[in-house]
């Protein structure tokens, strides 16, 4: 029971209420485990993973994505993995791309399209979101680097993992795929609807970061 702790902020104002009536029976269950609120109002996606982490009191930290889906042994192979190499800050992994929603790993047909990253650098990371959706990292980035920056609707994870890879923090990638990442045509950063301003913060990322690339070669 000590060994994995759940935070889960609903900042839904129109939540489903079935929905909090089983998260408040397992909570009741497993008290040690589960810390659940409800937030009256919506402050944004990474308000709410800020919030989250900040209640949280575990070593390392993961968020779990709704649209999003992982192999059963995901979670215990991150940590092992972290446990194992100290030098290491964030373990990511490749995921396999779908395009129905609740797809669960198992399900998953082996032929299908998957993100194959690149092994960590700078350069590799500030080419695209490198850890992407499912990441584990350890609680001293945030000690070190800060939080996830609440000004950027879509792209602040890109520009903490940026922060920390230049402030000297080391990914790894895992040699598994350990994750499905379902392509939401209604997700914040894969609706077309959202390109034009997602844009705008992504190019605002890359040139701050570029800079310091350049500087530092």
């Amino acid at each position: 029971k000590d060994k994995c702790e759940w935070v889960i902020l609903n900042a839904n104002k129109k939540g489903d209420d079935f929905e909090e009536e089983v998260i408040l029976k397992y909570a009741e269950k497993y008290p040690e485990n589960i810390i659940y609120k409800r937030l009256e109002e919506d402050p944004g996606v990474y308000a709410v993973w800020n919030k989250a982490i900040k209640m949280s009191s575990g070593e390392f930290i993961t968020n779990m994505n709704c649209d999003d889906r992982r192999s059963a042994a995901a979670l215990e192979k991150q940590a092992k993995f972290l446990l194992a190499k100290q030098e290491c800050d964030l373990v990511y992994n490749d995921s396999y791309i779908v395009e129905k929603p609740n797809v669960m790993f198992e399900q998953v047909e082996k032929k299908e399209q998957k993100y194959n990253f690149d092994q960590f650098s700078k350069e590799a990371i500030l080419r695209g979101n490198l850890p992407h959706n499912n990441p584990m990292w350890r609680r001293t980035l945030h000690d070190e680097n800060g939080y996830f920056d609440e000004n950027y609707g879509s792209a602040a994870d890109w520009d903490f993992w940026l922060r920390c890879a230049f402030n000297n923090s080391r990914f790894v990638k895992y040699p598994e795929v350990l994750g499905v990442y379902y392509f939401n045509p209604a997700g914040i950063s894969t609706n077309p609807e959202n390109f034009d301003w997602k844009r705008k913060e992504e190019l605002e990322i890359y040139k701050k970061y570029q800079k310091l690339f350049m500087e530092q070669r």
